[in-house]
């Protein structure tokens, strides 16, 4: 009695093409989409010019310059990233820097007034390491 069952067979749906398509878009969309993310996360690159740093009133205003024990005038600077405080660097007043990169910040004073303020990464002209200065201590050279 071995009698053939009939078997019916349903068809399903084949899933390869979807997952094909699905794929691709991945694909397309990490070649072509998003393209701005790194130009967001890098800092505004700036053409290498030269510039002086100033105490100036605006410098003090900041709070970013003052004088050593020994009566020299020094900017307040940053070696890690732009700031107004916490800083780990003294770098001469009146001294010539490379300007490398700048950003600019959105900072709020004590009254709680909010501002921008561009920092500039700078090394000094003679060499050494770079370093972020606030911009109101840097004296842009004229064009």
């Amino acid at each position: 009695m071995n009698q053939a069952v009939p078997q019916t067979h349903v068809k399903q749906p084949q899933q390869w093409p979807l997952a094909g398509l699905l794929l691709l878009f991945l694909l397309l969309t990490a070649c072509f989409g998003g393209g701005n993310a790194a130009e967001e996360a890098a800092p505004e690159a700036a053409v290498q010019t030269t510039a002086t740093l100033r105490c100036s009133e605006s410098c003090q205003a900041y709070g970013q310059c003052g004088l050593t024990a020994d009566g020299r005038t020094v900017i307040l600077a940053r070696s890690f990233n732009a700031g107004l405080r916490d800083h780990d660097v003294l770098m001469a007043s009146d001294s010539s820097v490379i300007i490398q990169a700048q950003e600019a910040h959105n900072i709020q004073d004590a009254t709680g007034v909010q501002s921008n303020l561009t920092f500039y990464y700078v090394q000094p002209a003679e060499g050494g390491f770079s370093n972020w200065v606030a911009g109101s201590c840097v004296e842009l050279a004229a064009p």
